[in-house]
């Protein structure tokens, strides 16, 4: 889940201004790439045989050295992610630190390592968020999708013991062909423990699997995800904005707006006002591009700004893409188009199949709405 994905009007406010005078206002660390979980379509999870035969952890005075370089450069807004945090040496001292710095930190977790203690401290030193991503309902899944038996329970003990201390939580759910049937229990946990999930259907593929045909991959097929994306939205917008949301999409495809047929740059935050560092001090655009990347350890934080910036503005995608009616539906970017397909310019089949289907079953939705059919799921 990215840091800021329900950010305030004016946080986005603080971020827009940002974004226009290239300043860092948002980013990430990856502090490790162990977890204690494995599942099959993380991009991320090393065993340590294979982190250490790639590098060492930083040190937290190591970041926080950076954290002092990010200060001056006007960081708002860091979320500490991993792997799993929690596992990171010396975290409670790198978290105060940063924290003693002004920094709003949000933390991206799996739940299933907070105990009463981290509670408590968390509780004591509140951050904006903590993120917990549910993979399943229930042990089955967890144990066949992330290979950790009991880690279901485990993580829904760790979301009630930081809301039992005040601590703001937000759920998070990724949609696989293991746990797609858990789509609509993943929902419901909203108003069980009371606070706000997202699900997420579309996953870029896993490393292991980005040569492998889309039914043997672990994620869901374009076709699949686009039919649980729409179940999803139905269900969290409700019956008075999801009608909205279904004319205005339809009508947008269908009157798209005119627009030149060139490449186009990237249109998120990435390298605009916001950046990621991965465990061995590679700063990059996003935490899914492999490059443009520079190490701020050798650079020092401002320089390799300075290179990401520059080398983000070099990154253009498809000139097709600019003048699809299909774009608001779709969810192509320079990161989805590499690895889909190859390069940062290409057009992801995976995409387009995704975005037309995502279409077809907003006009089956349209037309029931026409028809004055109710269109509730539940």
């Amino acid at each position: 889940m990215e840091p800021l994905q329900d950010a305030t009007t004016v946080e986005r406010m603080l971020l827009a201004q940002a974004k226009q005078t290239r300043t860092p206002a948002n980013g990430s660390i990856e502090l490790l790439p162990l977890c204690n979980m494995n599942c099959d379509m993380c991009y991320v999870r090393l065993s340590r045989e294979e982190m250490e035969r790639q590098g060492r952890l930083r040190t937290a005075d190591e970041w926080l050295e950076i954290g002092r370089q990010m200060k001056d450069a006007g960081i708002l807004f860091l979320l500490l992610t991993g792997g799993e945090p929690f596992l990171y040496p010396g975290f409670k001292r790198l978290y105060l630190g940063l924290r003693q710095m002004g920094m709003i930190l949000t933390i991206n977790t799996n739940g299933t390592l907070i105990d009463e203690d981290l509670a408590e401290f968390f509780g004591k030193y509140k951050p904006r968020r903590v993120n917990i991503t549910l993979y399943g309902t229930d042990e089955e899944t967890y144990a066949e999708l992330c290979h950790y038996p009991g880690g279901y329970e485990r993580t829904l003990r760790g979301i009630r013991l930081l809301r039992e201390r005040g601590v703001d939580v937000k759920v998070g759910g990724s949609l696989t062909r293991a746990n797609k049937g858990d789509l609509d229990r993943l929902l419901d946990v909203e108003k069980e423990l009371g606070i706000p999930v997202r699900v997420d259907t579309y996953m870029m593929p896993a490393t292991r699997e980005r040569e492998l045909p889309y039914n043997m991959q672990s994620r869901l097929g374009p076709e699949e995800a686009a039919r649980a994306r729409i179940h999803a939205l139905k269900r969290e917008m409700g019956p008075e904005l999801f009608p909205q949301y279904v004319h205005q999409s339809v009508y947008m495809a269908d009157h798209p707006e005119p627009a030149e047929s060139k490449p186009g740059h990237m249109a998120c935050m990435a390298g605009q006002c916001s950046f990621t560092i991965n465990w061995q001090g590679e700063m990059r655009p996003c935490v899914m591009l492999s490059e443009p990347a520079v190490s701020v350890f050798e650079a020092g934080f401002e320089d390799a700004w300075k290179y990401i910036v520059e080398e983000t503005g070099k990154l253009l995608l498809n000139a097709k893409c600019s003048t699809c009616h299909l774009r608001h539906l779709c969810r192509t970017c320079a990161a989805s188009a590499l690895l889909e397909a190859g390069s940062y310019d290409a057009v992801p089949e995976y995409m387009c199949r995704y975005a037309e289907e995502s279409l077809r079953l907003l006009r089956e939705e349209w037309e029931k709405l026409q028809n004055g059919q109710d269109i509730s799921d539940r």
